[in-house]
């Protein structure tokens, strides 16, 4: 591992450590993490760093257990309905967590690009694509801007019942790696034609990743596609 990303791996399991102390005590954390409290407290407050082995071990065990399917689970009970679950792609620590997940899990995979759809999924695509090195690339109900050309991706049952987005020629290109990214999944239209917009472009897709599912149909249409390492972290039939 280059030295860089050993840094990032010791920073980022500081970063959880300080995170999870706004919800969890010092002796909550030592039962998640296996590791003695006065420890936590000071890699916590960043009077001691560990060492990227420990690090690595620490991060993979807060995801074990404070994984973003249990995070969701937490909050769930305090959301009114399914406009309010918008709100959990606002919360920094499902954030830091999820982006972290995929960090780890494509790490290999070289990601160049990161899609998401206008406008409810970018905060979690920015934390991913930061995270991943990546360029974020955000499709469009519509062209915006005349002067360029645009990609189009199209899904659903026409004439009524289409989602249609767009994609600037230039932001993706032709053999790109590029993962798929969506905070909620109801139908799977938006990922679809998300996944048409880079077929259409002959990139590749490395994955597509969203954190609630409502059933498994969107897996479906994906899977159409042949689009391969589809991950959520909560289905709710």
């Amino acid at each position: 591992m280059r030295r860089t990303k050993k840094l990032k791996i010791q920073l980022r399991a500081v970063d959880l450590l300080r995170m999870l102390h706004r919800r969890f005590s010092y002796h909550e954390l030592e039962k998640i993490i296996d590791i003695p409290k006065s420890v936590i407290a000071l890699y916590a407050t960043g009077a001691r760093v560990p060492t990227p082995e420990n690090a690595l071990l620490i991060i993979n065990k807060i995801l074990d257990k404070v994984n973003p399917a249990t995070l969701v689970m937490s909050r769930l009970g305090n959301l009114q309905g399914m406009s309010d679950w918008q709100e959990l792609v606002l919360d920094p620590l499902i954030l830091r967590i999820t982006s972290t997940w995929v960090m780890l899990r494509f790490k290999d995979h070289n990601i160049d690009k990161v899609l998401s759809a206008e406008t409810v999924g970018v905060p979690l695509a920015t934390a991913i694509a930061l995270d991943l090195d990546a360029d974020l690339v955000l499709a469009r109900r519509s062209p915006e801007d005349p002067r360029k050309e645009y990609i189009r991706g199209e899904a659903g049952e026409p004439p009524f019942n289409v989602k249609t987005f767009y994609v600037s020629k230039t932001s993706i290109i032709k053999d790109d790696n590029v993962l798929l990214v969506d905070d909620l999944a109801r139908t799977g239209m938006t990922l679809e034609a998300l996944a048409k917009i880079v077929k259409n472009i002959e990139a590749n897709i490395a994955g597509a990743l969203v954190i609630v599912a409502l059933g498994s149909f969107w897996r479906k249409r994906l899977k159409k596609l042949d689009v391969r390492n589809i991950y959520s972290f909560m289905e709710i039939s």
